[in-house]
């Protein structure tokens, strides 16, 4: 293919890629979104959910293994650096392969993280364990709010994402409820081997969430982009009853998902503010969340309750 070739296709696909955008933008909100919204909201909540039980299990754990204060730090910590791994990875990997198989990769990659934590017989091996665990929460964070920003339609994509986060919190509730219910029970192991059950949830992901029909159209892939929409917009149809959908309004044409974006371009112009406002939010929830489980380890350490 020449240069001038390729000119044409690149061109090609954004301008399919904005018939793709146009036709999901003027698509009403109706239950059939609400329903993919909620799939990918509930997934995020089970995966929050194994985030935050370590701050309610690590006083039994530090009991259990007889961790300083320096290891039990340490422990905490490996949730967040397999986070680091997974969400530098999940961008790429999505932009490659798919936001909806990466996503199905990330549960479960925290799903057997889970598993292998209740079954971990070493602080090492319940350190690797925690990595593996906190490399998919890392893949699936960015990916979920990709699929959600994509199939929602910009006039209530802020709403929805905002939604989105708010399962995070429950999710920390969630964990200090099963907690308080399974530790006097069975211990901190059945604990994480609880949490591990909901990544089967995958299958629900698989069979109901499709494709982005927006990053089909910028791969060149129209006619299962064009496949994707017809779902979309057959099932919007039905829950108004058959209603006539709004005609499509033109959408700019922007640079596709083949094009490449150098990391510095975030530090500079228009994204420097943008990129320095995620990262504060970001190091200022893990920083929280790093100091409650060190918080409650200390509080909490009984060796009655293992």
């Amino acid at each position: 293919m020449t240069t001038s070739d390729s000119c044409q296709h690149s061109a090609l696909n954004r301008t399919s890629a904005a018939t793709i955008a146009a036709r999901l933008e003027r698509l009403p909100m109706t239950a059939y979104q609400r329903m993919l919204f909620l799939i990918i909201a509930t997934a995020w909540f089970f995966d929050s959910i194994d985030l935050g039980s370590l701050t309610f299990v690590l006083g039994s754990i530090r009991s259990e293994f007889g961790l300083s204060a320096a290891q039990t730090g340490l422990l905490s910590s490996m949730s967040f650096a397999g986070m680091f791994v997974g969400a530098a990875i999940a961008g790429i990997a999505a932009d490659r392969y798919g936001r909806t198989l990466v996503f199905q990769v990330s549960m479960i990659f925290w799903g057997a993280g889970g598993l292998a934590c209740g079954l971990a017989s070493s602080v090492t091996a319940l350190g690797a364990a925690r990595a593996l665990l906190g490399f998919g929460m890392g893949m699936e964070f960015p990916v979920a709010q990709s699929i959600v920003s994509e199939i929602i339609p910009a006039r209530l994509r802020g709403r929805y994402l905002a939604l989105l986060e708010g399962f995070w919190p429950l999710g920390f509730i969630a964990a200090g409820l099963l907690a308080r219910a399974v530790l006097p029970l069975g211990g901190w192991r059945w604990v994480f081997i609880i949490e591990a059950i909901p990544a089967l949830f995958v299958f629900a992901v698989r069979f109901l969430v499709p494709e982005s029909p927006r990053w089909l159209a910028v791969r060149g892939r129209m006619a299962a982009a064009e496949a994707v929409m017809q779902k979309f917009e057959t099932a919007v149809s039905a829950r108004l009853r058959g209603g006539v959908l709004p005609e499509p309004q033109p959408q700019p044409v922007e640079r596709t998902v083949g094009a490449r974006f150098p990391f510095l371009e975030l530090w500079s112009g228009q994204y420097i503010r943008r990129t320095t406002m995620v990262c504060c939010s970001g190091c200022s929830r893990c920083w929280d969340i790093t100091g409650s489980q060190r918080g409650s380890a200390r509080s909490f350490s009984r060796p009655d309750i293992r």
